[in-house]
């Protein structure tokens, strides 16, 4: 099984902690059990009103881009389609 690596940098001054630890949150419920010690997930505090998420180096997500913030959904689907491509 490939590894997992998540890593979500978020604006802390614009408040975006809280969707950052929840997306986290639901990450590690979602992935955690599955790739056990194949995974890490690492939260980076940034400004600048920034929200990224990256999966194994690769962006998936930006905030800018996307003019919105991701669900937990639209991560679960780049991390799906990532490990499909590795298999």
């Amino acid at each position: 099984m490939p590894k997992l690596s998540i890593r979500i940098t978020y604006c802390q001054p614009c408040g975006h902690q809280l969707h950052a630890v929840q997306l986290a949150n639901q990450l590690l419920g979602d992935y955690g059990m599955r790739f056990n010690r194949d995974m890490e997930l690492t939260l980076v505090p940034v400004d600048k009103g920034e929200f990224d998420v990256f999966v194994n180096g690769e962006k998936v997500f930006s905030r800018h881009e996307a003019q919105r913030m991701p669900t937990a959904d639209d991560i679960k689907q780049a991390i799906e389609q990532r490990l499909a491509a590795v298999s």
